[in-house]
């Protein structure tokens, strides 16, 4: 009886140690399908250590929402919609709660940007009425765009889906394209000095009264001291539902520090068939 009451204790401990082991393959499997360091295109970040507290007000506005979301995990994990569908090109994955990895979106950039058609589109930044946003990374030299889908669900945010995808070119082939354009604008001072309307309007704040706005004209030395940080291998972009034209002739980049006051702009327009840098705002707090 003895010996036999050993053997089943054996036998369950042999079969537990096999269930345990096939737990851990599966999770392992599951988290390699979601890697993003396997599409070469992302940039994944350690959770930070501290813990936040979430103001009431998180949901108020996509960008507050936003803050939160990208730079705490904890809260981070608990607004995305699992399984998250993932579709990367023609494949279709679902990633699940325990595959997914913190993404710090653009929070660990100190900068990020938005990119509008016109003027007027920017007063979309500021629609507490928003049910739909989506937040894209734009990779510029292999022409890629990574976007995150977030919707509104009974007054609260959440990521629902992700798409990796080519980036989509202008129709008319004798125009140039915006985003080689700036590729080499951002990367070729040469082309940048090239590529400076003259005049180069400016638009600050008087540093002698702060509720009043400077409008002049840079030389070509003083855009070269002022100008923002440029992106240089990607952009980011968060489209409120404007519509969005590739053959628009006119483009406003907004440059804008994460939660430190920062924020730039920059006025595009093509002109003959080419990309100009027509004018330039810096409005920091």
């Amino acid at each position: 009886m003895k010996k036999f009451v050993v053997a089943y204790v054996m036998l369950l401990l042999m079969v537990a140690c096999n269930s345990g082991a096939g737990q851990k393959g599966e999770a392992t499997e599951s988290v390699e399908v979601v890697d993003s360091a396997a599409l070469e295109v992302d940039s994944i970040c350690e959770a930070p250590d501290a813990e936040e507290i979430i103001p009431a007000t998180a949901d108020e506005s996509f960008t507050d929402f936003f803050y939160n979301f990208a730079s705490d995990a904890d809260f981070q994990l608990k607004r995305i919609l699992f399984p998250l569908s993932y579709y990367k090109e023609t494949k279709v994955f679902r990633i699940q709660k325990d595959g997914w990895k913190y993404d710090s979106l653009f929070s660990k950039e100190g900068i990020y940007t938005f990119l509008f058609d016109k003027e007027e589109d920017m007063e979309l930044e500021e629609d507490t009425s928003l049910h739909s946003v989506r937040v894209e990374w734009i990779y510029l030299k292999k022409r890629k765009m990574k976007r995150y889908y977030f919707e509104r669900k009974q007054d609260v945010w959440f990521l629902e889906a992700m798409n990796l995808s080519d980036l989509p070119s202008s129709k008319e082939k004798d125009k140039e394209d915006f985003f080689d354009f700036f590729y080499r604008f951002a990367n070729d001072s040469t082309f940048q000095r090239e590529r400076l309307a003259r005049p180069l309007y400016f638009v600050t704040a008087d540093p002698e009264d702060e509720f009043q706005i400077l409008e002049t004209v840079l030389e070509e030395g003083q855009w070269f001291a002022f100008q923002p940080p440029m992106p240089k291998v990607r952009i980011a972009n968060i489209t409120y539902g404007q519509n969005e034209n590739l053959d628009s002739s006119t483009k406003v980049m907004e440059f804008k520090g994460f939660g430190n006051g920062f924020c730039n702009t920059l006025y595009f327009e093509r002109r003959k068939g080419i990309w100009k840098l027509v004018r330039f705002e810096d409005l920091s707090d």
